[in-house]
């Protein structure tokens, strides 16, 4: 029987193309231990992974399953730097810090794909985005953004795209211009959660869906 999720409003792609996901019991009884987590997201799921691996005693407790929320049915988009361009963010937080927050970013990124190739996690990681304006107006700072990326900040992945090749590559001449991103790209992010998941047990952290916090 396919798992509804009480807090999703409906099946997923992501839910329907994995094999039936693990189970894990709920929480039964007491339990002491160092550090509780409540919410089995990626954030959770990953501290009770760093944290198990220490040596600290951990359980996590999730009130649904893994997976039912924001981290297994986000659009697993791995986006470049921050939500604003560099070009927005140097004039008012300065080079040094526009750029500190770039490279974490890339740092993330790097982290993720590492992490998945090292506890072997199935990512589905498919390179490659594209960011396309149906505007008239706008070409020259996509293509300004391009050029400051590459030369203020080491990322030379990023590509201004005319209106030929955005139709190229679209399949769609109602795109005017845009930008491609060859060093990033788009995984599955249920398959991540359920080997974060894995690992995190592995690792000696206990973990329990099904098991709502009624008080703190």
């Amino acid at each position: 029987m396919t798992w509804q999720s009480p807090i999703a409003p409906g099946l997923s792609w992501y839910q329907d193309s994995v094999a039936d996901r693990p189970t894990y019991e709920p929480l039964d009884g007491s339990v002491a231990v160092d550090v509780a987590i409540i919410g089995g997201g990626f954030t959770g799921l990953q501290a009770a992974f760093n944290l198990a691996k220490r040596g600290v005693s951990v359980v996590l407790i999730e009130a649904s399953r893994f997976g039912d929320g924001a981290s297994g049915r986000n659009g697993g988009q791995l986006g470049s730097g921050q939500r604003a361009w560099p070009d927005e963010l140097e004039p008012e937080l300065g080079y040094e810090r526009s750029r500190a927050l770039f490279d974490m970013a890339e740092n993330a990124k790097r982290h993720l794909l590492d992490f998945a190739e090292t506890h072997g996690i199935d990512i589905d990681y498919m390179p490659g985005q594209m960011n396309v304006s149906h505007k008239r107006t706008g070409a020259d700072d996509y293509r300004r953004v391009a050029d400051l990326l590459a030369t203020r900040y080491d990322y030379p992945h990023v590509a201004f795209m005319d209106r030929a090749e955005t139709a190229e590559r679209l399949g769609s001449s109602h795109y005017r211009h845009g930008v491609r991103d060859a060093g990033t790209g788009h995984i599955h992010p249920l398959k991540l959660l359920i080997g974060l998941a894995r690992v995190a047990a592995e690792a000696g952290a206990r973990i329990c869906e099904m098991t709502p916090a009624t008080g703190i």
